[in-house]
């Protein structure tokens, strides 16, 4: 089998110290065959079993560019809406035009039927109801396909952007910010560092398979946000994929995961059930506890040069930027964070990520990539025949928003990856586990994606660039509609305190499931 081959010649190139190749081998094979059969265990023998793998003694050799690789995980945000006004700024960047706009034909097939005119700055922080461009519904109709076309599976049908406003590019779902004037946190880190102009979802579906495709490289064929894994034909109500943090666990790289609640799967306030914070519906998160960090453990080891190897931040509901949250704290969260990372000793060796879960229902030009996608050849998916809605995983999802800072990383609008690993390779969000496993050298990939998706490694220069270029301040936030929450002191069990409730709009995002 290709995937247990590139496992073995991954591990035994970086054997740890004393160790012999006989017994990595034996250690390997026991990794991939609970990974091959851990979909069919039940919770408390996975766990027994997992319990039972040997760990190494000291963690692989690796490279020496990034000691830190920091992950800003926000919420339903297409490329085009926030930075694509920026086109004019950025040589490369394939958005929006500030003085001519961009149309569409309301009716690929009637020209009479006038056009939807995109234009910049007619976003809103908070808005009262979110879009409802179908571009989650791509497991079947999708959002450049003619309307009744089935894109379940490849070869897909033809797909042009002359169909996207009859698939619901229109009204909210077309609203833009101008970044300057509305995003000055987004605007100042995109000016300054990496904006990524071609980095997709890893699944045109919603929130919950794109996390799982972040964090495991698989969705086990769940395409929407919501679904225990019984309800697929699983054994298990979570997800029972290994992780990134898994593979990490296991070769002694460490790592946290930091929010300001700790979740159990399914928790309700200051937890909600629509954004758990640590997305413990996945078994391969939720194994961990001890590594669940509040975000101020996050600013604290960021100060003093201390944080693990890898950090996945989970913002709070009010601030992840979610529609229809207010954008004016998702500004401010990204500020603080990128100025507590800034200010700390390891800048030089941090690597820092914000970026997007989807696009929510927003719309982007873009036709992603689907010649040459793999499907993630998890052994979950195997049981996922309860699973109402079908798909192959054979295409990636729309642009999300991605900008890439840190000491070694340029100014630069980010293309294709250059290096591969494949021919066909783009950036997309497996590309965060995919990245954790190059730069920390682990000795176990976690599927066919996570070995196609291009690395961030290749696009970092060979030095830290002079410290006047980097800014160490951002601009003021955007003033927030409404006071933060919860108040100090506040009470928990009020349910008053924290109310996700503002996700009652009937679009496509993936809230509603």
């Amino acid at each position: 089998m290709m995937v247990r081959a590139v496992w073995l010649a991954s591990a035994l190139s970086a054997l740890c110290t004393g160790a012999s190749a006989a017994s990595e081998r034996e250690r390997l094979a026991a990794i991939e065959e609970l990974k091959n059969t851990i979909h069919t265990l039940p919770a408390d023998e996975a766990q027994r079993r997992w319990n039972l793998l040997e760990r190494r003694e000291a963690p692989p050799p690796r490279q020496d560019a990034i000691d830190h690789f920091v992950v800003l995980y926000m919420e339903n945000q297409a490329m085009l809406r926030t930075l694509g006004c920026m086109q004019d700024e950025l040589p490369g960047l394939d958005g929006i035009s500030q003085k001519d706009g961009m149309f569409l034909p309301k009716d690929p097939k009637n020209k009479s039927a006038g056009f939807v005119n995109i234009s910049c700055g007619t976003g809103i922080y908070v808005c009262e109801s979110g879009p409802g461009f179908s571009f989650l519904e791509g497991k079947s109709a999708g959002a450049f396909f003619e309307r009744g076309a089935d894109g379940s599976t490849y070869p897909y049908p033809p797909q042009s952007v002359a169909n996207a406003a009859a698939n619901g590019a229109n009204g909210k779902a077309v609203e833009m910010f101008h970044t300057k004037s509305q995003l000055p946190i987004k605007h100042a880190l995109a000016s300054a560092y990496g904006v990524f102009n071609k980095m997709y979802t890893a699944s045109p579906t919603m929130s919950w398979p794109n996390h799982m495709f972040t964090q495991t490289g698989t969705s086990c064929g769940c395409t929407s946000t919501g679904p225990t894994y019984d309800q697929g034909g699983g054994p298990t109500k979570t997800y029972p994929q290994f992780s990134i943090y898994d593979t990490m666990a296991l070769d002694g790289v460490s790592f946290g995961l930091y929010a300001n609640a700790t979740c159990g799967f399914g928790a309700h306030p200051p937890c909600t059930q629509l954004a758990p914070a640590f997305d413990t519906y996945m078994a391969g998160v939720a194994r961990h506890p001890e590594h669940f960090n509040s975000q101020t453990t996050f600013y604290e080891q960021a100060a003093n040069g201390t944080l693990p190897a890898f950090s996945f931040f989970s913002p709070s509901w009010q601030a992840c930027d979610h529609p229809c949250n207010d954008i004016a704290k998702g500004e401010r969260l990204l500020k603080d964070v990128y100025e507590s990372l800034r200010a700390g000793p390891k800048w030089d060796k941090t690597l820092f990520l914000v970026t997007y879960d989807d696009i929510g229902g927003y719309f982007d030009h873009i036709i992603p990539p689907f010649e040459g996608v793999p499907a993630p050849d998890a052994p979950c998916n195997s049981l996922n025949d309860g699973f109402p809605s079908k798909f192959d995983f054979r295409r990636l999802g729309g642009r999300t928003t991605s900008i890439m800072m840190g000491g070694k990383v340029p100014k630069a609008v980010f293309q294709e990856p250059k290096r591969g690993p494949q021919n066909t390779s783009q950036f997309d969000l497996a590309s965060v586990a995919a990245t954790v496993h190059k730069l920390f050298n682990l000795s176990t990939a976690l599927t066919l994606r996570t070995m196609w998706s291009g690395t961030f490694d290749e696009l970092l220069l060979p030095d830290a660039r002079p410290d006047s270029e980097m800014p160490l301040h951002l601009p003021d936030a955007p003033k927030p509609s409404e006071p933060w929450v919860p108040p100090p002191g506040a009470n928990f069990d009020d349910p008053d305190v924290m109310d996700p409730s503002r996700d009652d709009d009937d679009d496509d995002d993936d809230d509603d499931g």
